[in-house]
């Protein structure tokens, strides 16, 4: 089985800094630590440094995130919601790898299993267990992740064990962002239309009747688009 982080659509470099935080719905400075790192007070109240989280690679515009580092960040906005604190997700992230062989373990299908178990593991590691028990339950004896994760994670498409495509549950009609369609841009899944193209022309002074007709969009789709 090839992964899909051979395929080249999902390393090169897509989004700034700046708009893949606006993809994934987090504020520009959450994901710019999560990009270079930061210091962090840790559980046991000693200063750390914390490595990035998510994967980036360097172009003209500085810091450049590809496919992969876009959807390990989502992964982690989906864990930021759920109120975990990333002191905690990083010794899990390190043992994936280390111990299941996971690289980018955000990004890869097997986090819905493995990572849960590895997560509630560590609540018995620290003090802040409570936060862990409201991440992760345990079912017909197997530890997984709670609705607010789990209806998370289930607006990503896996392929061959890996974050394939993302539908962006902020937009209604249904936006997906795909490293195979229009470079990785937010997209209208039905039309194939980048939803930039849709707000530049309203931006730009036309009508929603007029945009709408163009695109062969009904109007309510087009006002939501900007309501988004």
């Amino acid at each position: 089985m090839t992964d899909l982080l051979d395929d080249r659509a999902f390393t090169a470099p897509l989004y700034t800094l700046t708009e893949a935080a606006r993809i994934v719905g987090v504020p520009a400075n959450t994901l710019h630590r999560w990009a270079r790192g930061y210091a962090f007070k840790g559980i046991d109240g000693r200063q750390h440094y914390s490595d990035a989280l998510i994967t980036t690679t360097r172009g003209g515009r500085g810091d450049v995130v590809p496919f992969v580092g876009l959807s390990e960040a989502y992964v982690l906005a989906a864990f930021r919601a759920a109120g975990v604190p990333m002191q905690r997700i990083r010794p899990a992230l390190a043992t994936l790898e280390s111990e299941f062989g996971l690289y980018a373990a955000l990004t890869s299908e097997q986090l819905m299993t493995d990572g849960a178990e590895v997560l509630w593991n560590y609540r018995d590691r620290g003090d802040d267990g409570d936060v862990v028990d409201s991440l992760v339950v345990v079912r017909s004896g197997q530890p997984v992740f709670r609705e607010v994760v789990e209806q998370f994670l289930q607006t990503i498409t896996y392929r061959n064990g890996r974050v394939a495509v993302i539908r962006l549950p902020q937009y209604e009609p249904e936006v997906v962002v795909d490293p195979h369609r229009n470079f990785g841009a937010p997209t209208l899944a039905s039309r194939g239309i980048r939803v930039v193209d849709v707000l530049d022309r309203l931006a730009a002074g036309e009508s929603v009747v007029a945009v709408a007709e163009d695109y062969r969009l009904a109007q309510s789709d087009v006002r939501a688009l900007v309501a988004a």
